[in-house]
């Protein structure tokens, strides 16, 4: 149910002077005679406390898609899952998190895990970058996420996130704890909801590791893409690729970038101001050693990418998924390329535990008979 108090409502949207009046009473201030008598200020005032609640039934009422998240190593119920508004965090955006992505297999009746402990083990390494306090076991934390999904009797695919906090009380941007750690599993498909881009390259700069460590996943880093993805959307994109300080192709708005062109397989290097993916890992080891597909990773001009034969974007959240063309030019013929095809299906396999099994990728999260 969402509540409107329409007096509210007209002293936030009313004229200068209303404005001037709203201000004066939050301060606890008396406002000036020239503005209001008492008379006036008595009635506004009655107003307020008599106000009715209206009942907007255009907007149904939120309902969490799963009752339990995880916090501190305990579960709590999705609402009760909070930080006060004066913690260090959301203050200054001192924080780093994981995304991890989870799968079931009807064949096998089981969610497999995708990466967890790799996941995990660059958790740790935000932590150690940016200077945050917070726990630094990978087998701990990877069961405690495992739990929580466990607890939430979730069968299918999943997102799931583990984000460290700090939650000092109206601390300073220099605070290194104390922390809170939030895991959270929620159900979701695919993330784009359809399959080939529109990308723009963007007239945001990816930000460089002079100024902020691109390679972790630190909360505040996300304004970077958040703003080229803005920048894309209104301009009619479906999303957004960044260049480095000095014109070199990094990534996405959360995703890395591949491309063929030539016959080869090209990916950014780490030192282009990338994200150190690890859906990009897996990409690479499955080209490399499934698909025996050798890939140079050396910087990328934007202009390699017009006449590009494929590219593709990965991430935990966006998987593998084909670009169909960039500022409006047309990528082989739009659709998703061989090797992208191949790669997509080699990934598919993957994260169920039917390709590369040898590297103990896919966790099975259910008990096994």
């Amino acid at each position: 149910m969402v509540t409107v108090d329409r007096t509210i409502k007209r002293l936030h949207y009313g004229d200068n002077t209303n404005s001037k009046m709203k201000t004066d009473v939050n301060l606890g201030v008396k406002p000036s005679p020239d503005l209001f008598s008492e008379d006036d200020l008595e009635t506004t005032m009655t107003n307020l406390s008599k106000s009715a609640t209206v009942t907007d039934t255009n907007e149904p009422a939120f309902e969490p898609s799963v009752r339990y998240l995880l916090r501190d190593g305990e579960l709590v119920e999705y609402a009760d899952a909070k930080l006060h508004v004066l913690s260090t965090t959301l203050k200054y955006g001192v924080g780093v998190f994981e995304g991890f992505r989870a799968y079931w297999s009807d064949e096998d009746q089981q969610l497999y895990a995708f990466r967890v402990a790799d996941h995990m083990r660059r958790l740790i390494d935000s932590m150690r970058v940016v200077e945050i306090d917070g726990p630094r076991d990978i087998g701990g934390l990877s069961e405690q996420l495992l739990g929580l999904v466990r607890a939430n009797e979730l069968r299918g695919n999943l997102h799931m996130r583990a984000q460290v906090f700090v939650d000092s009380s109206d601390g300073k941007p220099e605070d290194t704890g104390p922390v809170s750690v939030f895991m959270a599993a929620i159900p979701m498909g695919n993330y784009f909801g359809a399959s080939g881009l529109d990308v723009q390259i963007s007239s945001w700069a990816r930000l460089s590791d002079r100024s902020m460590p691109p390679r972790v996943k630190s909360i505040a880093n996300y304004q970077n893409g958040r703003l080229a993805m803005l920048e894309a959307r209104r301009n009619g994109y479906d999303a957004a690729l960044l260049l480095t300080e000095d014109g070199h192709v990094a990534e996405g708005a959360g995703y890395n970038v591949f491309m063929v062109r030539q016959g080869r397989l090209c990916t950014p290097p780490a030192t282009d101001s990338i994200l150190e993916g690890i859906t990009r890992d897996s990409v690479l080891h499955l080209a490399r050693n499934v698909l025996g597909v050798e890939v140079d990773i050396r910087p990328i001009d934007r202009t390699e990418l017009y006449s590009a034969d494929e590219i593709f974007v990965c991430g935990s959240a966006a998987e593998i998924n084909h670009v169909s063309s960039v500022d409006r030019t047309p990528i082989g013929d739009g659709t998703a390329g061989e090797l992208t095809r191949q790669l997509q299906h080699a990934y598919r396999q993957a994260v169920v535990g039917r390709v590369a099994a040898d590297q103990q990728w896919a966790q099975p999260v259910y008990p096994t008979a």
